[in-house]
């Protein structure tokens, strides 16, 4: 199945969970293949090029593109998991999110709660109608979790932009219903507006005007 996330279309090429009792051999992922990973019990241990990890409950990695890496287990306690492999289909637009994900080929992180990989592992396994929908909107919550992992902690409050029209609806809401006499020219110099400019505003988001406004607030009080 396919979801989008962030500007990139997704394909879940395989899934699976359960107990490793064997060796998975050294092995690369080809081009735009990322397999996550989420540690749900036992013990075992993970190679790469660079480094040997041990394998504990709550631990999550990510093996993408021409990773090397291998698996083994622990012989009296079997390391436990789920794993979901992601291939991207296409990327047109993909956001600052998306492109952090992307670039990110390895991770290993302690501590991550595998419950939403979970159930997007029951809804693959169970194929009710509409698991295609919610899987696809469990995947795009995994994703954003994994990828805000990647970020600095000051990333968002850097890069996000503040959305004026959110801000100004708020300017305008508050305005009728706390103001007791409001007026067009004090809520266009709120605004940052000129009247007429409020005036276009007040259409966008109600249908009507300063005037109309402020006559439904007064036959609200009368009442």
């Amino acid at each position: 199945m396919q979801f989008d996330w962030n500007g990139v279309t997704w394909r879940i090429a395989d899934f699976g969970g359960g107990t490793l009792h064997e060796h998975i051999a050294g092995h690369r992922h080809s081009k735009d293949s990322y397999e996550l990973h989420f540690i749900t019990g036992g013990r075992g241990r993970l190679e790469t090029d660079t480094a040997v990890y041990e394998l504990k409950a709550n631990d999550f990695f990510v093996t993408g593109p021409n990773v090397y890496h291998a698996q083994s287990a622990d012989s009296a306690q079997p390391v436990e998991d789920i794993y979901i492999y992601l291939q991207k289909v296409s990327c047109a637009h993909p956001t600052a999110l998306a492109e952090v994900f992307l670039a990110t080929h390895f991770v290993f992180l302690h501590g991550f709660d595998a419950a939403v990989a979970a159930d997007v592992h029951q809804e693959l396994a169970r194929r009710r109608p509409g698991y295609e929908t919610a899987a696809g909107g469990l995947m795009m919550k995994l994703l954003t979790d994994i990828a805000r992992l990647y970020l600095p902690q000051d990333f968002f409050a850097a890069n996000v932009p503040e959305a004026p029209d959110d801000k100004r609806l708020i300017i305008i809401e508050n305005t009728f219903l706390y103001e007791s006499k409001p007026t067009l020219r004090a809520l266009a110099q709120k605004l940052g507006l000129c009247e007429r400019q409020t005036q276009r505003l007040l259409k966008k988001y109600y249908g009507k005007s300063f005037r109309e406004k402020i006559a439904e607030k007064q036959v609200h009080f009368d009442r």
